[in-house]
């Protein structure tokens, strides 16, 4: 671990951030979060760090917003490298991207090797060559404990988060949908999406994804079809709620 690197993370998903510092804490023991963007302004004026991470979409400022600030010449940050965060989902916000100052972008959800690339590439830091494997026949669990290094605690909050979280997202969502407002239900997808990518669960992810993709058509059959997918598979993970939380106290 490095006493003197500092890191950066802005996301408005507290989950993200959560897992993103528990990815980068064996590499930096000083990590700066932030809830959004007006937030992270603040830190980013005021402070210098070694290394920016911001999510693409944010309220109060988007990390599109963000980074030319960040990079203007009488900025702090002006020379720190600016990593994006974003789901591989074609948007207009992608277009801007690629036009944008960022110096390299990390897509949802964001494995620890993908991190490690980065902080090799841009603060030298090497893989480390302690990673921890774990292999349990739950699924969900595996794949939070595989994010987290293996941190229980951490997996545990995580997973009451989630649960108390994702339904009443998925509600919102849906009426959302009932009334047509797609821009809502595709706001409230998209922080969803970013919170089960970084999870690692994948088959919440792929009918996440779809949502998504399917409110900025509004098409309304492929929307309803979309949140059905979406709605049975949540269903499968709250109804292993109490299983998964008992395994867990017995690690």
């Amino acid at each position: 671990m490095d006493n003197f690197l500092s890191i950066f993370i802005a996301d408005d998903n507290k989950i993200n951030r959560l897992l993103l510092q528990s990815q980068l804490e064996d590499y930096c023991q000083n990590i700066t979060l932030a809830a959004d963007g007006k937030e992270a302004l603040s830190y980013l004026q005021q402070y210098k760090y070694d290394l920016i991470l911001l999510d693409i979409q944010m309220p109060y400022l988007s990390g599109l917003e963000l980074v030319k600030i960040i990079k203007k010449i009488d900025s702090i940050n002006q020379n720190t490298p600016v990593i994006a965060i974003t789901a591989q989902i074609p948007t207009p916000q992608h277009k801007s991207l690629s036009r944008s100052e960022f110096d390299e972008c990390l897509i949802k959800p964001i494995l620890l090797e993908h991190l490690e690339k980065v902080l090799e590439k841009w603060l030298a830091i090497p893989p480390s060559e302690n990673k921890i494997t774990i292999e349990l026949t739950v699924d969900y669990i595996s794949a939070l404990l595989q994010r987290t290094s293996g941190n229980i605690l951490l997996t545990t909050t995580i997973f009451n988060k989630l649960f108390a979280e994702l339904p009443e997202q998925l509600e919102l969502i849906n009426q959302a949908i009932k009334t047509e407002n797609y821009t809502a239900a595709y706001e409230i997808t998209h922080k969803l999406h970013g919170s089960v990518s970084f999870c690692g669960f994948s088959d919440l992810q792929i009918p996440a994804q779809a949502l998504e993709k399917s409110l900025i058509t509004h098409k309304k059959d492929l929307i309803h079809s979309s949140f059905d997918q979406l709605n049975n598979k949540m269903t499968d993970l709250m109804e292993q709620q109490n299983s998964i939380l008992e395994k867990l106290s017995l690690l």
